[in-house]
């Protein structure tokens, strides 16, 4: 086997199978930076997390648009802030055969190719796990990206653990996050389809900070999962594979889960094993990225987040913003006719997306 990229998704699958060679593009696994590092506690089970990653964890989760709008969240099940390159370099440990500085130029008939003219093979199967780049795996089918750009500061405006910010004047087209390193040092950052880094300085401006090092980020995709996960001896994995939450970016578990399903199914040299193991939660995920479209492009955030100003919930989930946010609008008196017309056009949506998922 071989194995484009040295992420999660690829180091899950090379951890799970053994016999791999796996190829980083990188002098160093992990690095360049561009991940915020939140993770659900079910991430961390998932990838095996060791306790000398884990930064930060988080109790609390304020939804807000930085303009005197917020709703506050005790979270059911805490979230954890890890070092992202550092979970990467310990999963790297596992790997029998590591390639750094081999980038992948093409990939044929069995065989890989570098962009330094080396060539390696044949291989009886090629997992593709490059990530949000998408290089190669953009041939295989449609993942939308947005820019994604973050910074560390200093700063003295408080806010609790995590805070998920809905703005349009911040981002269009998706969402800003500000969470809490350490007392008075904030990671901040946002994704869209333009002007990130111009954003990204009002969003500093705003929270009165000042950037102790160079921003940094990359792709942030929200979907749709990809309809077909093999192609002959090519199996792609992770984001590569369009397998990321549409509502908040997030792709850490699902990089596992997919690395060792797509393990479990080549074993057994039955690589549609795993194309059939990962059929519902495609599903789910094409549904959400449907709704994906239509609340964020309704832009029905602002207007829960407007209706339920003030309140205070337990988080039903802290990965799907949306259906916490939903399920506040249901809880709160003030809000339970705005709540479910909200909760009313959701499901509407995922119902328009099941029905084009059926026609297809």
């Amino acid at each position: 086997m071989a194995v484009v990229g040295a992420g999660v998704a690829g180091l899950s699958f090379a951890a799970r199978f053994g016999d791999t060679d796996v190829f980083e593009e990188h002098a160093e696994v992990g690095l360049p930076a561009h991940c915020t590092g939140l993770v659900s506690e079910a991430a961390l089970r998932l990838v095996e997390a060791p306790g000398d990653v884990v930064l930060n964890s988080y109790d609390e989760l304020l939804i807000t648009d930085l303009e005197g709008r917020s709703v506050h969240f005790k979270l059911r099940r805490r979230a954890y802030l890890i070092d992202r390159p550092g979970l990467d370099r310990r999963l790297a440990e596992r790997a029998r055969r590591l390639y750094l500085n081999k980038r992948v130029a093409m990939i044929s008939r069995g065989y890989v190719y570098t962009s330094g003219g080396d060539r390696y093979g044949p291989y009886d199967y090629i997992v593709i796990a490059e990530g949000s780049a998408r290089r190669l795996s953009s041939v295989y089918g449609h993942v939308v990206g947005l820019a994604g750009v973050q910074v560390d500061v200093k700063s003295d405006f408080e806010l609790p653990g995590i805070a998920v910010v809905y703005n349009r004047k911040l981002s269009r087209a998706y969402f800003s996050w500000i969470v809490g390193l350490d007392r008075g040092l904030y990671r901040v950052g946002l994704a869209d389809t333009c002007c990130v880094v111009e954003r990204l300085g009002k969003l500093v401006k705003i929270i009165r900070g000042k950037a102790v090092r160079a921003p940094f980020g990359g792709t942030v995709l929200a979907g749709p999962p990809l309809r077909r996960l093999v192609f002959g001896r090519v199996i792609l994995i992770g984001s590569a594979a369009g397998l990321v939450k549409p509502l908040s970016g997030g792709g850490v578990a699902l990089a596992a889960q997919s690395g060792r399903a797509a393990a479990e199914a080549l074993a057994r040299d039955t690589p549609s094993l795993y194309e059939r193991a990962t059929t519902p939660l495609r599903l789910k995920l094409r549904l959400a990225f449907e709704a994906f479209r239509a609340l964020y492009g309704m832009r029905l955030i602002d207007v829960l987040l407007h209706r339920l100003d003030g309140e205070s919930f337990v988080a039903v989930d802290y990965d799907d913003h949306v259906k916490t946010l939903a399920a506040a609008a249901l809880m709160g008196k003030r809000s339970l006719a705005a709540g479910t017309e909200a909760l009313v056009r959701y499901l509407l949506a995922l119902a328009e997306g099941a029905q084009r998922v059926g026609n297809t």
